[in-house]
């Protein structure tokens, strides 16, 4: 079951394991494998929320914010190739 919370922010919306990629040091050599995203809402941030890059243990690995949920969902189809299945935390 997916976390209710990543890094402290409320996860509202994350995927399915899947392969979205990896993320890599400087020099070029693999950090770790993204394998959830999740789009995140910290308490005192309004509207903005966080897509996150998640490993297979649940850790953020990396994170971008964005003004709204519609635009991490835009980008994260953008950068992730499209028609992303999204799932709703109750």
């Amino acid at each position: 079951m997916f976390p209710e919370f990543l890094d402290n922010a409320e996860v509202l919306y994350h995927t399915l394991i899947g392969d979205f990629g990896t993320i890599k040091y400087v020099a070029g050599d693999i950090f770790d494998d993204i394998k959830y995203l999740a789009i995140c809402k910290y308490a005192n941030d309004g509207n903005a929320c966080y897509l996150f890059q998640v490993n297979r243990h649940y850790e953020v690995i990396g994170d971008c914010l964005f003004d709204s949920v519609d635009d991490c969902m835009n980008a994260a189809n953008s950068t992730y190739g499209g028609n992303i299945l999204w799932i709703k935390t109750d």
